[in-house]
């Protein structure tokens, strides 16, 4: 999103062709240089948008890069964009902490992903309360985009009423952490079918059951963090925080705990 703003306010002012985008499949290295120490031909500023190159390029083309940033013409705005995070310890990557500005995208936190989804359904007038969010969250996981279609989905389907944890039930993917969450509330119970029926569920999904086996082991061990900070007589927003766990798992993980 802030690259798409960023992309969208340059061409609002200076216009679409004088905006490139590289990535490992158009990218020469030779044109590229050039094209950052030459005046633009089009209008008054340039902008480069580099995807992923400290993950696909060559150490020595990124030692080139860095020497020959200190020549940029000033009318030329330059962006690296990486999916990954770079090496730090790299030359090009201290080049560009040095004569430019790094931004960091982190993943956000549980409370962040319902405070986002609160600012979201506000902005589109969607009506969800904080405890919807959090369920929301929690059916779904952290994928922003996902969350952002889920909501979009909820809203046409309730049509102006309250978003209700039924309606997220029916109209939203179930992520993999909630499924094994519902999995071991199963085998908690001595459910069965239940428990048969979500294990089935997983595995028609596509889902590496060798990787869900994994996740089922992590939720054992949250569970058995949980009861141990409960027994030390810590409340639940303490261990939310100290664990950095969605307040929702955390109740789910008390009760399961006992």
């Amino acid at each position: 999103q802030k690259l798409k703003f960023w992309r969208d306010q340059f061409a609002k002012k200076y216009g679409e062709e004088s905006l490139e985008v590289l990535d490992e499949n158009n990218l020469d290295l030779k044109e590229f240089l050039t094209n950052l120490q030459s005046i633009p031909f089009f209008s008054e500023k340039r902008l480069i948008i580099v995807k992923d190159f400290f993950e696909n390029s060559k150490a020595e083309d990124q030692k080139k890069v860095a020497e020959e940033l200190v020549k940029i013409n000033d009318n030329c705005l330059l962006i690296f964009y990486e999916n990954q995070p770079p090496d730090k310890s790299t030359t090009l990557f201290k080049k560009i902490a040095k004569i430019g500005s790094l931004e960091y995208f982190a993943p956000l936190s549980p409370n962040e992903l319902s405070k986002f989804i609160l600012e979201k359904a506000k902005s589109q007038d969607i009506k969800i309360s904080f405890k919807e969010a959090n369920y929301l969250v929690h059916h779904c996981g952290n994928d922003l985009w996902s969350i952002a279609n889920e909501l979009e989905k909820l809203k046409l389907y309730g049509n102006g009423q309250n978003i209700t944890a039924e309606m997220i039930e029916m109209l939203s993917p179930i992520s993999v952490s909630a499924s094994v969450f519902k999995l071991t509330d199963s085998i908690a119970q001595k459910d069965l079918k239940n428990s048969l029926k979500t294990l089935e569920t997983l595995k028609e999904s596509g889902e590496d059951l060798i990787k869900v086996f994994f996740m089922i082991v992590r939720h054992f061990r949250i569970v058995i963090q949980v009861h141990e900070l409960i027994s030390k007589g810590e409340k639940a927003f303490e261990i939310s925080k100290k664990l950095n766990l969605h307040d929702f798992v955390i109740q789910k993980a008390s009760s399961q705990s006992k």
